[in-house]
């Protein structure tokens, strides 16, 4: 009777094992729906809970598949981005070995308004250039980014590209390397829908909200940038220490 539960208990283990390898090999491709857990129970010959614990693995494993509704998805792999580091989007695609790219939807002179006016540290109604990109790595769709920038970076980001992979590549290229410090914000959200219609996903899918202000060497606004990435596909991390000469013993 023992050896029978362990045999069950690690049947999903080895389910997990098939579809991942079915991902892998590319069987199942990005953005393609599994069958559902009843006729995946089926398939394998088990209870429908035993396909629910194989699935629930390799989400947690491999971070490549994610239940919508009562379906489950593949995805790509998440990604972690360390956000301790200033770094563009391009540049950490780069730095992981992933191919980054974009491709800009709207461009707009205006004012800035109070929000933007605030992040930037610039008197409201200044002239500012407003861009909203949408960013993939590997071709795969993974974040809307909507940028605001100041006066002094209009006419280098006016004549930026529509398929430019990264506007930091631009920047750097007229004016040398510029960031210097960054203000983040994380929160959840659930996408607008027009968020939903350029990522591909529904609107009960969470998206990662990373708002940015950053600032240039000699202190000069840089950017105030909304980006709402796919949670499925990043994640973010954040390194801590303690206090120098604080002691971490308890007492």
């Amino acid at each position: 009777m023992p050896q029978r539960t362990v045999s069950i208990n690690r049947k999903h283990l080895s389910i997990a094992a098939t579809i991942a390898g079915d991902i892998d090999a590319g069987r199942l491709s990005v953005g393609d729906t599994l069958p559902s857990e009843s006729s995946l129970a089926a398939r394998f010959g088990v209870a429908r809970g035993t396909i629910h614990r194989a699935l629930e693995h390799v989400e947690h494993t491999r971070k490549s598949l994610s239940r919508r509704g009562t379906r489950w998805v593949v995805h790509p792999e998440t990604l972690a981005q360390d956000v301790t580091e200033l770094r563009s989007f391009g540049q950490w695609a780069k730095a992981i070995g992933h191919e980054p790219g974009g491709h800009t939807l709207h461009c707009t002179e205006g004012r800035a308004n109070a929000e933007e006016a605030h992040a930037l540290g610039i008197t409201a109604q200044r002239p500012v250039l407003r861009i909203m990109r949408l960013q993939s790595i590997d071709d795969v769709p993974i974040m809307v980014k909507r940028t605001t920038f100041p006066q002094w970076l209009m006419p280098t980001i006016a004549q930026l590209p529509e398929d430019a992979r990264s506007i930091m590549e631009v920047v750097e290229r007229a004016h040398g390397p510029q960031l210097a410090y960054g203000e983040h914000l994380i929160s959840a959200m659930l996408p607008d829908p027009e968020d939903a219609r350029l990522l591909g996903v529904s609107r009960i899918t969470p998206l990662l909200r990373v708002q940015r202000s950053a600032r240039t060497f000699d202190g000069r606004p840089f950017e105030y940038s909304d980006d709402r990435y796919l949670a499925t596909a990043t994640s973010l991390s954040i390194v801590n220490s303690a206090p120098h000469g604080v002691s971490l013993n308890a007492h």
